[in-house]
């Protein structure tokens, strides 16, 4: 009798459910107010280690004899850009109510250095490779006139580099809901949504203050003394991520939407159109310090941010995992692709210019890798390791300006009053243009996470 009962309990036992397993991260919330878990408090601090690299060309003007029948132009290297950039990112996420989180997010931006020199063409340095052509043999200021002297006006120096950093970055708040959840429920899935609201609280980046009058060098040139990095914009990012879990793997796929709107201290390059267009070398038009104070261009003349949209899609996969022990180790890939609106913002030549300059839209394509190792229901630890790549697209290129038919003119006349007054003609005239190409984004990452 006694073995039949002990029988029984082992049956009952291999046949009674057993802890469930998680969720994927990528659908994982803090929650409250439930019967066995009346609060989650998690706080984690990562760290990110980010470099990214790119080939800038410039366009020029080829003839008849070389692109026949009529000419054209073509695109040469000019720079070769690198940034580099170590950020601290403190994280607080807690349950308000059952599978509902509030996150706050304040990082603090140890560096991010932007730097530039030229690239080289066959082991030569484009200087060299393309005489009378670079950077350095500018002859004309940004109203298209000589440089004074009718010698050479670089437009800015190369190489070079903007240091940034040693102060706090823009904080973000958001809130995240599991509407399903498969490790309550296994026979549905896990879906989430969730909204983060990023604010302009680091200090505005304005980077034309202060630069030379003959050079343009900027004031961050110097190690000792980096610059500010916050762009005064809020980021309004809505998302929603749903996962299956199908024994160790567990797909998922995240879609989101970024709006980014303008605050009361977004900068402009009409901050400092007047001083500008009356150094030595102009580095504003007349026309453009004029109509940056006409009410026609008052909302065109300004900033022009950007929005973005991508989807991700992946697989977490468990090769072990203890669920009444909350212990697992995961490995989580996925890919990702998002689409970044034109704009008139910064953009890697912000640095060596001084301006906000015009950026075609583009795509980034990426895949990051993620090894999750949970001790215990109180910590766990990840290593990131992300490679991201941008389609080409160009730097610079403003319009010219209005037409006398779009200002209301039927004749089609054009005048000063019609001209964009963010238009460069050192690079934003066909023929003098900026792209980026070959970009190579890695972000490396490190995290913990305590759980409450």
């Amino acid at each position: 009798m006694g073995r039949l009962c002990l029988a029984a309990a082992v049956m009952l036992a291999t046949l009674a459910p057993g802890p469930r397993a998680s969720a994927a991260e990528v659908t994982r919330v803090a929650t409250a107010a439930e019967k066995d878990n009346p609060f989650d408090l998690v706080l984690s601090v990562r760290w990110d280690r980010i470099q990214e690299k790119a080939l800038i060309t410039r366009e020029r003007t080829v003839d008849s004899t070389t692109l026949p029948p009529w000419g054209g132009m073509e695109d040469i290297t000019q720079l070769r850009y690198l940034r580099q950039a170590n950020i601290i990112v403190p994280r607080i996420a807690f349950g308000v109510y059952e599978d509902l989180e509030i996150h706050v997010e304040l990082p603090y931006v140890l560096n991010d250095d932007r730097s530039w020199r030229y690239g080289l063409v066959s082991g030569v340095p484009a200087d060299v490779a393309y005489p009378g052509e670079s950077i350095g043999d500018n002859t004309i200021d940004a109203m298209n006139q000589p440089c004074p002297g009718a010698v050479p006006c670089p437009l800015f120096s190369v190489p070079g580099t903007v240091y940034h950093g040693g102060m706090l970055g823009d904080v973000k708040v958001g809130a995240a809901w599991a509407i399903l959840n498969d490790a309550k429920d296994p026979t549905t899935s896990s879906w989430v949504v969730g909204v983060d609201v990023t604010g302009p609280s680091a200090k505005l980046y304005d980077p034309a203050l202060n630069r030379g009058t003959t050079n343009w060098d900027s004031p961050y040139a110097v190690p000792a003394k980096p610059g500010p990095l916050g762009e005064q914009v809020w980021r309004y990012d809505a998302w929603t991520a749903l996962s299956r879990r199908f024994g160790p793997a567990d797909p998922y796929i995240r879609v989101h939407a970024t709006s980014v709107r303008k605050s009361n201290k977004t900068y402009s390059n009409c901050d400092h159109a007047d001083e500008m267009s009356t150094l030595p070398v102009a580095q504003y038009t007349i026309a453009g310090a004029e109509n940056c104070k006409a009410s026609t261009w008052e909302k065109d003349a300004g900033a022009q941010l950007p929005w973005m949209g991508g989807m991700t899609l992946g697989v977490e996969l468990v090769p072990f995992e203890k669920p009444g022990a909350s212990q697992k180790v995961s490995l989580d890939f996925r890919g990702t692709v998002e689409y970044t609106s034109s704009q008139r913002f910064y953009n890697q030549l912000t640095d060596p210019t001084g301006k906000l300059l015009f950026t075609e839209p583009y795509y980034t394509l990426g895949g990051k890798f993620t090894l999750l190792l949970r001790a215990s229901k109180y910590f766990t630890f990840d290593a990131i390791a992300t490679y991201e790549k941008q389609t080409d697209h160009a730097l610079t290129g403003e319009s010219l300006g209005r037409s006398g038919v779009e200002a209301g003119d039927a004749t089609g006349a054009t005048s000063n009053a019609l001209m964009n007054p963010n238009y460069d003609w050192r690079w934003d005239a066909p023929g003098r243009r900026f792209r980026l190409k070959e970009s190579n984004n890695f972000t490396a990452a490190v995290g913990a996470h305590l759980t409450f």
